[in-house]
């Protein structure tokens, strides 16, 4: 083996680990949603992003025994994705008409704003989309 061979191995391994890491964030990157029109409120040094998917689950919470309700969604990824849904987020129905959590319908199509979680993700504001 001459060294023009070792060489040329060396390369070919650089331009496949350049193309594998340039592939998974093209992958990372494609996930994000465009959710211009969703409100978030922003909390201090929390990380917020969106999500637009399909209502698979709703479980309705009790606030004054301070339970949370619970809605799910699944992406055009076909990623399941599960949110606690507090009396401060924002509902918005179709029309722009803010609604309670139990009018949401399984089925809908929704954006969620929300703050990512360690082991809950806190929706900050769900818009029903036509």
């Amino acid at each position: 083996m001459s060294k023009t061979d070792g060489g040329a191995l060396k390369m070919k391994r650089l331009f496949l680990s350049l193309l594998v890491v340039l592939s998974s964030c093209s992958l990372c990157f494609g996930q994000q949603g465009a959710a211009s029109e969703v409100v978030t409120r922003d909390v201090p040094g929390a990380r917020t992003t969106t999500a637009t998917g399909t209502i698979t689950v709703i479980i309705p919470g009790d606030d004054s025994k301070g339970v949370k309700s619970q809605v799910s969604i699944t992406n055009s990824y076909v990623n399941n994705i599960s949110f606690s849904v507090s009396a401060e987020t924002l509902i918005t129905g179709r029309g722009g008409k803010e609604i309670e959590v139990s009018e949401l319908k399984k089925g809908d199509k929704i954006t969620v704003g929300y703050i990512l979680g360690k082991k809950v993700n806190r929706a900050q504001s769900i818009k029903v989309l036509e």
